[in-house]
């Protein structure tokens, strides 16, 4: 005999598919967590501040010019 009710065998599948996803994004996020946990650490020190800024965030100094350059067949994030 089967009986199907609202926990049959395809939504308990589904939902463990479902919680494996969940599972794996969360060690995703909790990795760049500590990777920014470690960033802030570093922007404490003046010398990575600037290095920091420079390579993320396209800061200059005076006189200085910057040039981005993107390849044709990559889209911008």
């Amino acid at each position: 005999m089967l009986f199907l009710d609202d926990m049959d065998v395809f939504t308990i599948v589904s939902n463990l598919r479902k919680r494996s996803a969940l599972v794996e994004q969360n060690i995703v996020m909790s990795q760049k967590v500590v990777d920014n946990r470690i960033t802030l650490r570093k922007l404490k020190k003046t010398y990575f501040l600037e290095q920091y800024a420079r390579s993320q965030k396209f800061f200059k100094q005076e006189e200085e010019e910057i040039f981005v350059i993107i390849p044709k067949g990559n889209p911008q994030p």
